[in-house]
């Protein structure tokens, strides 16, 4: 017959079982991972995607990667040959990858080619324990834009279906970097203010050909040169490239990794 337990053998086997169940806890959180973005891709059909040959090379060359981000631009004038271009460029990245639309993959009537090709424009993708939020920032082939109203709307319901705590990633093409050296959304501020009570960590864009890497309020913001090999820097530099993430738990690191194209 087994004897019964004793009160300090039980509260001796809680404290066992709450430890084994805290250690479970901690070795649940999120390792980290790292993830790459590129940008302003401009493909012409007679270029015959060279650069991004190149560049998905690179990619697939590291072991580190769980994913990569296109901020738009793949394309030079939204055409469909450019667009079949891209994705069978893209589609040789051994991990997966997510792109949002440039002005230079729009028209005057919007995205829609760009959406027959690489789905949506405005996503949501969830990611070791961070939600990724892709937007498209285009008005028309503007480079100088305003987000409308309905984006803002679609943000703003995705954002309040978030848990505060968790970090969230904001890519689009057009920067909302608070000193961008050019081109930032001409409502920026009413973009950010939807982050307002959230744990926004990543506002990263494309357009402008340069790397700019700035934070405020817990905010990383970054732009970074282009990977086209027939178009430069709009900040006059030579190098081009692709820039990583370092993600662990909320917070994130980033450096820009040179490629020659």
């Amino acid at each position: 017959m087994t004897a019964p337990i004793t009160r300090r053998q039980f509260i001796a086997a809680s404290g066992i079982l709450l430890g084994g169940l805290a250690a479970g806890r901690a070795t649940a959180q999120p390792a980290g991972f790292t993830f790459a973005a590129i940008n302003d891709l401009h493909l012409q059909v007679d270029e015959g995607g060279k650069a991004l040959t190149t560049m998905v090379d690179a990619l697939n060359a590291r072991d580190d990667l769980d994913f990569t981000v296109v901020l738009g631009d793949l394309a030079t004038a939204a055409k469909p040959e450019e667009f079949a271009l891209a994705k069978a460029g893209l589609d040789r990245l051994r991990k997966p990858h997510y792109a949002v639309p440039g002005n230079h993959d729009a028209n005057k009537e919007g995205v829609s080619g760009y959406e027959q090709v690489f789905g949506p424009a405005n996503w949501r993708h969830e990611h070791g324990g961070w939600v990724l939020l892709g937007l498209n920032s285009c008005e028309g082939v503007s480079s100088d834009v305003t987000i409308p109203p309905d984006r803002l709307d679609w943000l703003k319901k995705e954002v309040a279906a978030i848990d505060p705590a968790t970090p969230i990633a904001l890519f689009l093409h057009h920067p909302l970097n608070p000193h961008a050296k050019a081109y930032r959304v001409k409502n920026a501020e009413e973009v950010l203010a939807l982050f307002q009570g959230h744990a926004l960590r990543l506002a990263a864009a494309g357009h402008f050909h340069g790397n700019q890497e700035e934070q405020r309020d817990g905010i990383l913001f970054t732009t970074t040169a282009c990977c086209a090999g027939t178009r430069g820097n709009h900040d006059k530099t030579t190098e081009k490239g692709y820039r990583l993430f370092h993600c662990k738990g909320d917070q994130i690191e980033t450096e820009f990794v040179v490629v020659a194209l």
